[in-house]
């Protein structure tokens, strides 16, 4: 039952509700010009404590309870780079809402929110798919608050995210034509003091990224069976360096070419020359390891890859190009999508078929031509027996 009761001129009211265990609580709230306006609010707030919501735990600060829904919901189960997107936009959440409570914030404040994180003053825009992950990912904190009872109004609803176009699709690989250059020159230098080059050629050539192909050990190469295999990854912030994949799916064993094969057995041979003149262990048994006794590091990595194509003239594509590169190139040469999808190590075959989406439509006008012409074969047959049947009545 709520209690109005007036202080000097202006009216407070209180509401009693019951927490999770059973204790009693209470929410005040004063500075109400008359008493009608603080019955309202007493009304409003028994009918909310009635629904499950629970008003005290609405008044908490937002940079508080995204931190504590990403360390209960989140944390636990994410892999390392989705934990570093989460915690990116946990730095985001803080300073944009600092000192704002959950249930104080209006639809009004979270979309000038989006728009301004998308242009920020003296800055050049966000990308638009930058703006999409905070987007979700606070969105999602959110539901879970309203599922929770502990606000009630969503106000991430009906807003919209804006931010600069991204890159067309086309420029994230290589054409056919460019794919078969790049190989070429990577395979001309491959040496123990160009390991760069090696990395990026296997990345070409298997679709793994680039610290799938960093976390390779000996064991991971088959020479017999012509495969690597990927189980786990390479993180130079961890203590031996290794990390899990992205998920589950990323395990993966991946078919190579004879060529590869070799070319890895041959430098297999020279590491272990190499590594014994410069008197450097290999205890973790890494297939990249340069004669630093480190891994090259992915800036290195893209470095070298940047170069490389500015020597044979070729569009400039990031080392996670090559990854697209790689299922690109087996789209054109009409290699199944599921297939491409299980060597990519995607979490699901729709997966892959958003991400090449844009290949598929240009495979889906190629392979109609395809279909009209074989249906035309089959109308010259079925002309022809017409025909016939004619004749012969």
């Amino acid at each position: 039952m709520a209690s109005i009761n007036k202080r000097g001129k202006t009216w407070n009211a209180r509401v009693s509700y019951y927490d999770d265990l059973g204790n009693r609580k209470f929410i005040n709230q004063g500075g109400f010009r008359t008493k009608r306006e603080a019955q309202e609010w007493a009304n409003q707030n028994e009918i909310d404590v009635s629904n499950g919501i629970n008003p005290r735990l609405g008044k908490q600060l937002f940079t508080d309870y995204f931190l504590k829904w990403y360390q209960t919901y989140k944390e636990p189960t994410l892999a390392k780079s989705s934990r570093l997107r989460y915690q990116y936009t946990l730095g985001i959440v803080n300073n944009y809402f600092a000192g704002k409570r959950l249930d104080e914030i209006t639809r009004t404040d979270y979309q000038k929110f989006l728009n301004d994180y998308a242009n920020p003053i003296g800055r050049s825009p966000r990308s638009l798919s930058s703006s999409e992950k905070v987007n979700v990912q606070i969105k999602s904190a959110v539901q879970y608050a309203i599922d929770d009872g502990i606000i009630k109004r969503n106000f991430t609803a009906h807003t919209k995210i804006s931010g600069r176009p991204e890159k067309p699709k086309e420029m994230k690989y290589l054409d056919g034509k460019d794919t078969e250059k790049l190989t070429r020159a990577l395979e001309s230098d491959l040496t123990f003091a160009h390991l760069t080059k090696l990395m990026a050629l296997v990345s070409l050539q298997t679709g793994a990224r680039y610290s799938e192909v960093a976390g390779l050990t000996w064991d991971c190469f088959s020479f017999d069976f012509k495969t690597l295999r990927i189980n786990k990854t390479w993180d130079t912030l961890l203590r031996n360096g290794f990390a899990d994949t992205k998920n589950e799916q990323s395990k993966r064993l991946i078919k190579i070419t004879d060529h590869l094969a070799d070319i890895l057995k041959s430098f297999h041979t020279l590491q272990i020359v190499k590594l014994k003149e410069l008197g450097i262990d290999n205890p973790l048994d890494l297939i990249f390891i340069n004669q630093y006794g480190r891994v090259p590091d992915n800036t290195s990595a893209n470095q070298t890859l940047h170069r490389v194509l500015k020597r044979i003239g070729s569009k400039d594509i990031t080392f996670h190009g090559l990854r697209h590169t790689h299922a690109s190139y087996l789209i054109y040469k009409g290699v199944s999508i599921y297939y491409i999808s299980e060597r990519l190590g995607h979490s699901n075959y729709s997966t892959t078929i958003r991400v090449y989406s844009h290949l598929l439509r240009e495979m889906e006008k190629k392979e109609t031509a395809k279909a009209l012409v074989a249906l035309s074969s089959m109308d010259g047959l079925v002309h022809k027996s017409v025909h016939k049947s004619y004749k012969n009545a």
